[in-house]
């Protein structure tokens, strides 16, 4: 406690009362000594307060103040909170909802009676950012921890005593890392049933979102059952009003789930739109959750791949039952007859080798003759890759280039490496790793991690390598052998194309590794679509996750940039622009929003929008590159009216525990609320307050200091001094 001012203002004021009583000393007319001290007194006094005012002066008064504790609750407002707290029967029982406001108000009521702060707050994905008279169970997509953290930070500062969450617990976002809980005791309250209902739902859909036409794809589904009960379902796929396919089965308390595959076939282009449903007899909890909307977009073959195997082996029929699998690419096969076992129509004749080659994107050497690679051959593939930017991949095996000495030679110009053939196959146990440049080469860059790894490869190792190469001037080495690190896989941009040798294998060793089979498959699925770019020399990919969301739920987007050397661009700005499609075919902007990279070792960017409303929508990514705007093809997606809350329906009384365990709180039922207000740790903290008045601001010195001047001014026109 006391008053503070500024020594230099002090003087100030000793300066100004001088300057006053000097004033004072002759005056014109003369007056009397009684009048000289009245006006004296009046100036000193006015100046003197002037001063005062200009020191600035504040009076500080400091003392300790408890703070009450402050009780926060969170009441879930997600659309799941509208069934029934109890049971299965909506019309008996308050909505679950209902009643946590009802457990709200009265945890409020004991709260406040034991001198405490209570708020209460609502959520479903995030926080609701304030309170509404017309609020209710009506929000998409449930995310607890994220809003105790939201509510952590909008508080801080207080004296936070708990967290009461009154919610269902079921989270519509699933995650691989848990996220962080305030520190605070979080006690959570479940409501709903935490039994089964009798309830039927399509629980899993799986199938490709692009597909090749014409062609066929497959659609897996799983259908699941929660009861009692034996209950018919009618399993159907629509097109409008079209029945693509129907299927009648019985779901028991034995049987709760079945698996369905539907194929469909797509004899031309164009976007399809599908409805999975499923029908049920009897009752059923919740029919929302019996539907899922599908949507395939066909595209004509993008990618055309011309293998050429004059001795075919494993390793083509593992590249061409990738090739089937994968709808993006398309093939053809330049072999002998005894190859349409394995390609059938594919089969080409040695002639289209040089005839038809402008139809693919890119060629795949495996083995070869050196008769079919004469010179009119070889001119031709350069021409291929260097004048119309195509791609080549040459493989490693019997008869390859690698053992051919002449086709070797003719082909020299146009390889990556340097060799002398016939070259020998070194047949031992090989590991590799990544080479120099393996991270910034699109091809194997997200690989590099895994890569980076080699005891995974020696369950299934590869069985050798072709050695004595050197690669040429320029050329990028994207693998290696782990022990002499020679190089074996390099990749190359010549002309207005590129080129790939892989000299290690077999690759479709890598099939049988138990917890990696995906790596062969996505590994040849990069390499082929780099090849094939051809002249596209940037590029801009943008993805989605899904092509159809649930109501609620998060849609997800990844992007890559590549340069002219189809090496990632990182260091951009990238957004999403979000525009709705309206049924005349129009869009209306939506919103702007930025994506971030993964982490600083991944070149990809990720955004996941926050949860949109039914109803189809346009998203295109922009970036600046070198001073200019790039654009992404558009990605269209559509949102269901099938709510993501509904998926599960009963309590999720486990990941309630799991909040209320990690954050040193506890769980309670509806029946253990009465008395969790009395067992609430409800201390208040001793907090300084500081109570500050400064004295510049006061009126009533301000009025004063008029008084004073005009009192004197009124006696100096008096005595006739003005």
């Amino acid at each position: 406690m006391g008053i503070h001012f500024h020594i230099g203002a002090l003087l100030l004021a000793i300066f100004l009362v001088v300057v006053a009583v000097f004033a004072y000393r002759g005056t014109t007319p003369s007056i009397s000594t009684g009048l000289r001290a009245l006006l004296t007194g009046l100036r000193v006094t006015s100046f003197a307060l002037i001063a005062f005012l200009l020191m600035d002066p504040r009076y500080i008064l400091k003392s300790d103040k408890p703070e009450p504790a402050h009780v926060v609750a969170l009441i879930d407002r997600s659309a799941s909170m509208s069934l029934p707290t109890d049971g299965w029967v909506a019309d008996q029982n308050h909505r679950r909802f209902d009643t946590a406001e009802i457990l709200a108000s009265d945890l409020g009521s004991r709260v406040r009676d034991r001198g405490g702060r209570f708020t209460t707050v609502y959520f479903s994905d995030d926080l609701v950012p304030a309170q509404q008279d017309t609020i209710g169970p009506d929000g998409q997509g449930t995310g607890i921890e994220r809003s105790l953290q939201s509510a952590y930070k909008q508080y801080e500062g207080d004296n936070l005593t708990a967290f009461i969450v009154l919610s269902d617990g079921a989270n519509t976002e699933s995650r691989l890392v848990r996220e962080a809980l305030p520190d605070v005791p979080v006690f959570a309250v479940g409501l709903g049933d935490t039994s089964a209902a009798e309830d039927v739902r399509i629980k899993e859909v799986d199938y490709n979102s692009i597909v090749r036409a014409p062609s066929k794809t497959t659609i897996s589904a799983r259908v699941a059952y929660s009861g009692n009960t034996s209950r018919r379902v009618r399993l159907r796929l629509l097109e409008g009003r079209r029945v693509v396919f129907e299927k009648d089965t019985v779901l028991t308390s034995d049987g709760r789930e079945f698996a369905q595959e539907i194929t469909v076939e797509f004899p031309e282009p164009g976007r399809r739109q599908f409805v999975l449903e499923a029908r049920v007899d009897g009752e059923d909890m919740e029919p929302e959750n019996n539907r899922r909307d599908i949507v395939i977009e066909a595209e004509k073959a993008g990618v055309r791949i011309l293998i050429v195997d004059m001795l075919p082996s494993w390793e083509l029929h593992f590249l061409t039952d990738f090739l089937r699998r994968d709808e993006t690419f398309d093939f053809s096969l330049v072999s002998t007859l005894g190859a349409g076992r394995i390609v059938g129509e594919k089969l080409k004749d040695r002639s289209e080798l040089v005839n038809n080659l402008s139809d693919y994107d890119a060629i795949v050497i495996a083995s070869v003759d050196n008769e079919l690679f004469d010179a009119e051959v070889v001119r031709a593939i350069t021409a291929f890759v260097r004048e119309e930017g195509k791609g080549l991949l040459v493989l490693p095996g019997q008869s390859s280039l690698f053992e051919m000495r002449d086709a070797w030679n003719r082909m020299s110009d146009l390889l990556p490496v340097n060799g002398s053939p016939p070259l020998r196959f070194n047949l031992q146990f090989t590991s590799v790793r990544p080479g120099a440049q393996a991270s910034t080469n699109p091809i194997t860059a997200q690989l590099v991690p895994l890569l980076s790894q080699t005891d995974w490869q020696q369950r299934s190792p590869l069985l050798g390598y072709y050695s004595s190469l050197a690669p040429k001037t320029g050329v990028e080495v994207l693998l290696e052998t782990a022990g002499q690190r020679a190089p074996v896989f390099v990749y190359q941009a010549t002309g207005k194309g590129r080129v790939a040798l892989l000299s290690v294998g077999p690759l479709w060793r890598w099939k049988f590794l138990a917890e990696s089979s995906t790596l062969y498959d996505e590994m040849i699925s990069r390499l082929l679509d780099v090849l094939s770019r051809g002249e596209d020399t940037e590029r801009f990919m943008l993805v989605s996750g899904k092509s159809v969301y649930d109501s609620g739920e998060k849609s997800v987007f990844t992007a890559e940039i590549f340069n002219e050397k189809m090496q990632p661009v990182t260091g951009v700005t990238v957004r999403l622009v979000i525009a709705r499609l309206e049924e005349d075919g129009g869009e209306v902007p939506l919103e702007i929003v930025s994506m971030t990279r993964e982490g600083s070792d991944n070149t990809r960017f990720k955004k996941a929008l926050s949860p949109l409303p039914p109803g189809d929508y346009r998203i295109t990514g922009e970036a600046d590159v070198q001073g200019r705007t790039i654009r992404s093809q558009p990605v269209q997606i559509a949102v269901s009216e099938v709510s993501v809350e509904f998926h599960n329906v009963r309590q999720d009384r486990d990941h309630l525990e799991r909040i209320a365990r990690r954050s040193r709180g506890e769980y309670v039922t509806v029946v253990g609320v009465s008395d969790l207000a009395d067992r609430l740790r409800l201390e208040p903290r001793v907090v300084e307050t500081t109570y500050e008045l400064s004295f510049r601001t006061s009126m009533f010195i301000f009025v004063a200091i008029l008084l004073l001047l005009g009192t004197e001014w009124m006696i100096r026109k008096r005595a006739g001094m003005i």
